[in-house]
Order: C-alpha cells, then sequence, then structure tokens
C-alpha cells in the first residue's frame, strides 16, 4: 500500500493540531528560541521499522530548518540500540513534536514488526497473510501501510471495496444465498462468504461463491472444509489465529489466513528520542 503525500499531510496536521505542538508552554518558557539540538531516534529491542517518512514530514511541517543525519528505511529488520534516525534542528521544535513522532513510529514499527512475525511462521507454505479491518478509528490506512511493509497483504480497506457476507448477514436475512444465485456472475466472483459450519460451506459452494472464509474453525474443521472446495473457491482461515498454531494452519494448504491481532493487538515498538545540546 502506497500512501500519497495528501493523505499524510492530512494525517499529520491532525496530529499536530490534537497535541497543539505550536503551544508547547513549557519549551517556550524554558528553552531559548535559538538553541539547537540533534535528535536521535534509538530502537531498544529488534524490530521492523515502519513510519520513517511520515516522521520526516511532520520534521518538514513543524520545523523551520532542520538537517537530515541518518536514517534507515521502511521495512528495515533493525537490531536493538541502532540509531534509526538522527536530526539537527531548533531545539523547541524538536521537542513540540516529539511525543507525536515517538507515537507514530512506535505504533507502526509495533504493526511491523509483529506482522513480520506471523510472515516468517508460514514463509515455508504458499498461504498469504492478509490484515483485516480491526484498526484504530481514524489511521486505518497508515496501520494497513505498516502491515505491508511487514509483509502481510492487504485485505479491505472499507465496506465499499468488495461484498463480504458474514454471520450477523446471514442472521438478518435468510434469503441471501437465493439472492446470491441471482446475482451478475461479475458481482458474485467479488464476494467473500463468511462460513462457521461444514453446512454454510456447502451452500457457499452451491451458490457459486469464489472466496470462502472459513471462521474460527479448528484443523480438523478447515481439513474437512477444504475437501469440500478443493479448487472451487480460494481458502481464507480467519478467527483464533495466533504465533502458534498459524504455521499448523498454513500446512494445509489453505490460500489466506486473515489475523486481526496484527493491527488490533500489536504493542508498541520500544523506540527512544534522545537530545544532544547543540
Amino acid at each position: 500500500m502506497k500512501l500519497i503525500k495528501k493523505e499524510i499531510s492530512d494525517y499529520i496536521q491532525n496530529f499536530l493540531n490534537e497535541d497543539k505542538s505550536k503551544k508547547d508552554i513549557t519549551s517556550k518558557k524554558f528553552i531559548d528560541k535559538d538553541q539547537k539540538a540533534k535528535a536521535i531516534f534509538v530502537s531498544e529491542e529488534n524490530l521492523i521499522l515502519s513510519g520513517v517518512d511520515i516522521i520526516l514530514s511532520i520534521f518538514k511541517i513543524n520545523c523551520k530548518n532542520f538537517r537530515l543525519l541518518a536514517k534507515y528505511k521502511d521495512g528495515k529488520e533493525i537490531k536493538k540500540k541502532t540509531k534509526i534516525l538522527v536530526i539537527e534542528g531548533n531545539a523547541r521544535d524538536i521537542l513540540s513534536i516529539e511525543r507525536t513522532s515517538l507515537n507514530l513510529l512506535q505504533h507502526l514499527s509495533g504493526i511491523s514488526t509483529l506482522t513480520s512475525r506471523f510472515c516468517k511462521k508460514i514463509k515455508s507454505s504458499k498461504t498469504v497473510l492478509l490484515d483485516t479491518r480491526k484498526t484504530t478509528p481514524g489511521i486505518r490506512k497508515l496501520e494497513k501501510y505498516a502491515t505491508n511493509v511487514g509483509g502481510a497483504k492487504n485485505h479491505r480497506l472499507n465496506l465499499e471495496e468488495r461484498f463480504m457476507i458474514k454471520d450477523n448477514h446471514l442472521i438478518l436475512n435468510s434469503l441471501i444465498f437465493r439472492k446470491i444465485k441471482k446475482m451478475p456472475i461479475s458481482e458474485k466472483k467479488t464476494i467473500v462468504m463468511e462460513c462457521d459450519t461444514l453446512i454454510q460451506v456447502k451452500k457457499a459452494l452451491n451458490s457459486g461463491i469464489k472466496h470462502i472464509l472459513l471462521d474460527n474453525m479448528n484443523l480438523k474443521q478447515i481439513k474437512m472444509a477444504q475437501n469440500l472446495i478443493g479448487k472451487k473457491a480460494k481458502i481464507e482461515v480467519s478467527g483464533g489465529i495466533n504465533l502458534q498454531n498459524i504455521g499448523k494452519i498454513s500446512k494445509i494448504g489453505v490460500d489466506f489466513i486473515s489475523v486481526g491481532a496484527i493491527t488490533q493487538s500489536a504493542p508498541a515498538a520500544k523506540i527512544s528520542m534522545n537530545l544532544e545540546r547543540i
């Protein structure tokens, strides 16, 4: 997933407005307006880096003059105690965006790091890791960018992108399978059908569904569903996926495994920003 400059600019403006970066009363009171400083972003653990260019955009917007002395690129495997990013500039300007920059870099790098760990568990298979819409409201695209950096493929960005029929749709409308059969083939090809039972899998196949999501099934059920589906549809597995079982599931030979935890439960990466007086 690529982030366009306008999107990044809009995100950053919201972040800076939230923190009132132009009204840093502490720095204005106690730090000389002409004081220069060097900001050094340091990894405190091994991680997969994500968000560096966004941080640089924050500096470009908020710092009058700054010098980039060193940086690593997104997607780079970073070892503990590595200087990820080094910048020189006005001390007040740097202090006013310290928290915003760190929060974002820690959060996105945390997502890309966890995503990478999941991807490594299935690297010996043909299974593709997908992200989900289980994201933080307001910054979904940034989080999906981070999963992509970590090695996952982006799934639906929003509700408009494709049909996805879940259990709640089936509960609210008992005639959904009839409606599906009447849909044009071009539309039907875009449907993802979530199935909790083998009976639902059979109904989905009879309706011509080409992408079946097996939700919260155990290994035995997944294998039984795969035998039913064969090559008739793409198979996605979701629900209850963790680092301990994803490898076993991928060995069954499913096409996709979608994991909400890579965005919903990723811990912030341990990154610090140290200042040096110039």
